[in-house]
């Protein structure tokens, strides 16, 4: 009992919800049965299950990619409002992929309905560009997808932009100073910028020199190494709507760069589409093993890139070569967390910009060369997780064990203090075994790439199982 369907134009990472069947609701959506072409099923058309709308629904194959697609049709750029009416008679949960023409957008999980007969919605809002676009769903374990009956389809709002850094449809994560409306500058490591974007072209303004990297489609990241001025970075591009993301190697030590956005460079009247934000967003706080340093392909092959991309989850790194937990000649991240980065001279940062789902704190390899005691360490630590919950009330909080085991037993005590005041949502992560200094890190400290795709690997099922 399973489900296909290729879904809508555009790049979805979004929440979805579950309603009762008919009260999904809102003006008029256009209808798609899955057992009316052009919906293609990958498996076969039934009707032996009561309470399904039109001639019958598509029960797909028991497989990993078997799925229900829908072409729909859109007649401008907007956000979609999916409705996918399904029923799961049984009372193991059916996860897939939802792809809009082809490229993955989002996860959803279709839960045990009670019943073969019992009918839900489960809806999704995406965005999507004007005209029309597949949308398939697609299972990823072998299950298969439950009973499909329908999709509905509402859009609404939306506009196309015009690239500038101001645009609403440029979605910007990590902290960003906008105090100049021409040149968005990023802070920390790590920060990046999501569009989608109409015609056969992109480009991208700079300032003065930097090393930038970018993704067309969900293609690998490439860099472009010294650029500045007005950059190409694709033509000859076809289809109706493309995605790109960009980011840059963070000023650190005696790089210079200038990491700054001045805006999308589009095609002769091309514009702008909306673009979702994933559903998560976790914040990583480090010194210079959370940055990557001193790999060159950083930060899309540092731990928390690789982490937080494997979980199809938005992602930052508040982190900054040689910095510390304690304030005490040193970056102290307990009190540098709260400013929009390293060259901010006071707390600056407006939290409010956004709200981390997680926050995944590896601090104490630094401070002992800076005369830091374990009983300020400790202290320092449980200020840092207080200051943390303060900044984000709903997040969940995972603090690292550092891999040279320093300060762990403090690091766990703080854990436990925040545990005892009432904050079960505060976690000791021991890392204890992860990586081998002597074969995973290039100088007994900093992993090399190999050593962070193996932290990775270690970090990311914990954090899946609270977010």
């Amino acid at each position: 009992m399973k489900l296909g369907s290729t879904l809508a134009a555009a790049t979805l990472l979004a929440t979805a919800v579950l309603v009762p069947a008919g009260n999904a609701a809102a003006a008029a959506p256009a209808r798609y049965e899955a057992e009316a072409s052009p919906a293609v099923c990958t498996g076969t058309i039934d009707s032996n299950h009561a309470g399904y709308s039109g001639t019958g629904f598509c029960n797909a194959d028991n497989a990993v990619g078997a799925g229900a697609q829908f072409t729909v049709n859109a007649s401008a750029a907007g956000t979609a409002t999916l409705g996918v009416r399904f029923a799961n008679g049984t009372t193991t949960s059916r996860p897939a992929d939802v792809l809009v023409n082809g490229v993955r957008v989002a996860g959803v999980s279709f839960d045990g309905t009670g019943a073969w007969t019992t009918w839900v919605t489960k809806t999704v809002t995406v965005p999507v560009a004007s005209g029309g676009s597949t949308i398939r769903l697609s299972p990823t374990a072998a299950g298969g997808l439950p009973n499909i009956d329908y999709l509905d389809v509402e859009v609404t709002g939306g506009t196309g932009g015009d690239g500038r850094p101001s645009d609403q449809n440029i979605q910007y994560y990590g902290r960003w100073n906008r105090s100049d409306a021409s040149w968005y500058a990023m802070g920390w490591a790590g920060g990046y910028l999501d569009a989608r974007f109409t015609g056969s072209s992109i480009g991208v303004r700079q300032r003065n020199a930097i090393d930038l990297y970018y993704s067309i489609d969900g293609a690998s990241p490439q860099w472009r190494r010294n650029m500045s001025g007005n950059v190409t970075l694709a033509t000859g591009l076809s289809g109706t709507s493309h995605t790109i993301r960009i980011g840059y190697r963070e000023r650190a030590g005696s790089y210079t760069g200038d990491p700054v956005f001045g805006g999308l460079i589009l095609a002769g009247g091309a514009q702008t589409a909306p673009i979702s934000r994933p559903a998560n967003f976790v914040e990583f706080i480090g010194d210079s093993i959370t940055v990557g340093q001193p790999n060159a392909d950083r930060p899309f092959t540092a731990y928390p890139w690789l982490a937080a991309e494997g979980l199809g989850a938005g992602h930052s790194q508040v982190a900054q070569g040689g910095a510390c937990l304690v304030s005490q000649d040193c970056y102290g991240m307990m009190d540098w967390f709260r400013r929009s980065s390293g060259s901010a001279t006071y707390d600056d940062w407006n939290f409010s910009t956004y709200q981390a789902t997680a926050v995944v704190i590896n601090l104490g390899t630094n401070d002992i060369g800076h005369g830091v005691s374990t009983t300020q360490f400790q202290q320092g630590y449980l200020v840092m997780l207080e200051r943390v919950r303060q900044a984000y009330p709903n997040a969940e909080i995972f603090a690292m064990g550092v891999f040279r085991n320093r300060y762990v037993t403090e690091t766990r005590n703080a854990v436990a203090a925040r545990n005892a005041a009432g904050d079960s949502r505060v976690r000791f992560v021991d890392t204890a075994g992860w990586i081998d200094p002597a074969t995973d890190t290039s100088d007994n400290v900093h992993p090399t790439d190999a050593g962070h795709a193996k932290i990775a690997q270690r970090l990311r099922p914990i954090l899946d199982q609270y977010i």
